[in-house]
């Protein structure tokens, strides 16, 4: 098991500094009967709890924002990276703010398994590059002026839909408030789903989450594993509750991450979570270097500041 964990992580870091070859770790195993995982118990209207998202929504309208801006300047080296190709996913002609590195045109075989699945690429921005509605994609636009159902995540759904949008083809088909969904059966939470896309013609939901905390906070494999498992509870109640007109083929859960440090974190603790509660969802892992904006929480209350945007 851990030789296993530790050829993961070496193909990671391949991935990441230098190697072509996609980073896709499928699991071999179908989801079991288990019950699922409920060491994290998921709020009614979860938004990123691990970027502490309860905090009041940053306002889509305020002056562009440095998209170099970062929490964390120690991210990825980006002159050791191979530049994303589209392959057979999204036009290479696209543009997309930031530059992004790792695989492409790799979800299409993904979205038909029956299996989970994770793989992770690079988005990198630079001083030059500013977070503003005419950077991105039509798609990426809507979302943008479309307020969310909650909490302060709109830059990382816009970000997470632009890099699907680029590099696997995606349009928009519904914003996360038009997404339609039948009342739960159990009394349970109403987890609902940030983003509904088509991808070669299947319709996909996207969740987004940030994991991230700022220093001096530590973030520790429990932290992440609570996360993932919160997400991953609430991607297979939408799922379940989505109706019929909109229903997907698949979930993505987009995972954004800062630095290299919590991403090889997700890799760990992701295969410790049970089958039947990663399901059939893919993970796509996206570690930035640069993008204050995606991350940035301005609540007092929890001493927090954002960085300089």
């Amino acid at each position: 098991m851990r030789t296993s964990l530790l050829r993961s992580l070496a193909l990671v870091s391949l991935s990441l500094f230098g190697c072509a070859a996609p980073l896709v770790i499928p699991d071999a195993s179908r989801p079991d009967a288990s019950q699922p995982d409920t060491s994290a118990t998921p709020d009614a209207h979860e938004h990123d709890s691990g970027s502490m998202d309860d905090a009041s929504a940053m306002d889509a309208t305020v002056e562009p924002t440095d998209a170099s801006s970062s929490p964390d300047s120690s991210g990825t080296d980006a002159s050791a990276l191979p530049d994303a190709s589209a392959g057979d996913g999204g036009p290479s002609n696209e543009a997309i703010l930031g530059t992004l590195y790792g695989p492409c045109g790799v979800l299409r075989a993904q979205i038909t398994a029956p299996t989970p699945s994770i793989f992770n690429n690079s988005l990198v921005f630079v001083p030059s590059e500013m977070y503003t509605r005419a950077a991105l994609s039509p798609g990426g636009q809507r979302i943008f002026d479309t307020p969310n159902a909650g909490g302060s995540s709109i830059e990382s759904e816009v970000m997470s839909f632009e890099v699907l949008h680029y590099c696997e083809g995606a349009t928009l088909a519904a914003t996360e408030t038009e997404i339609m969904y039948a009342p739960p059966d159990d009394g349970g939470a109403n987890s609902i789903t940030d983003i509904l896309v088509s991808i070669n013609g299947m319709r996909v939901g996207v969740s987004v989450t940030r994991i991230y905390r700022p220093a001096p906070m530590v973030l520790t494999d429990a932290d992440v594993r609570s996360q993932l498992v919160t997400k991953l509870v609430g991607v297979n109640r939408s799922s379940q509750r989505v109706l019929p007109a909109q229903r997907w083929v698949k979930q993505i859960l987009s995972v954004m991450v800062a630095n290299q440090t919590v991403a090889d974190q997700v890799l760990r603790v992701w295969p410790t979570i049970d089958a039947a509660t990663r399901a059939d969802t893919i993970i796509m892992m996206t570690t930035t270097r640069g993008g204050g904006f995606i991350y940035c929480n301005p609540d007092p209350a929890l001493g927090m500041e954002c960085p300089s945007l």
